[in-house]
């Protein structure tokens, strides 16, 4: 396995997560968000069919507007928008080595600009439970969780 940034060689046509918001934007969105900076998308494939997606995530810039001591107003953050993992390969850890494969790049990236905040919106509790286990908290707004990258 190995990550690649969304290409046009990708099948996103046959990915399937479940959740049809997330399937909706990777065949309708993610590649013009890529290409208009917006977010940048992280395949996770496999060598042996590079075509096929396992899962992915997108990363985009954000603030995080929350009053926490010690912190402006705007706090810079980033945002993990997106986070699927296809049907076929769900219940075998891929979604733990996409977080994981998130939060190390999002930690090499705060050593060169300000990241402060890692966000990331939950859809459910259940999955709500599952980011506080990897060290995310909750927030006031509901289902948004944060961690300090000093954390990562």
């Amino acid at each position: 396995m190995r990550f690649e940034r969304l290409a046009k060689h990708h099948d996103r046509q046959n990915f399937d997560c479940g959740q049809d918001d997330i399937n909706t934007y990777l065949k309708n969105f993610a590649n013009q968000h890529a290409k208009k900076n917006i977010a940048k998308i992280h395949s996770l494939i496999d060598e042996n069919n590079p075509n096929q997606i396992i899962g992915f995530y997108s990363l985009s810039n954000t603030e995080l507007i929350m009053k926490i001591k010690g912190y402006p107003n705007k706090i810079p953050a980033i945002l993990i928008g997106k986070l699927g993992v296809d049907k076929r390969f769900q219940g075998q850890g891929f979604s733990k080595i996409l977080l994981s494969h998130a939060l190390n790049k999002i930690k090499v990236l705060s050593l060169d600009t300000g990241i402060a905040f890692v966000i990331i919106d939950a859809k459910t509790d259940e999955l709500a439970n599952y980011y506080q286990r990897f060290g995310f908290l909750p927030t006031d707004i509901p289902y948004r969780l944060i961690m300090a990258t000093d954390t990562i």
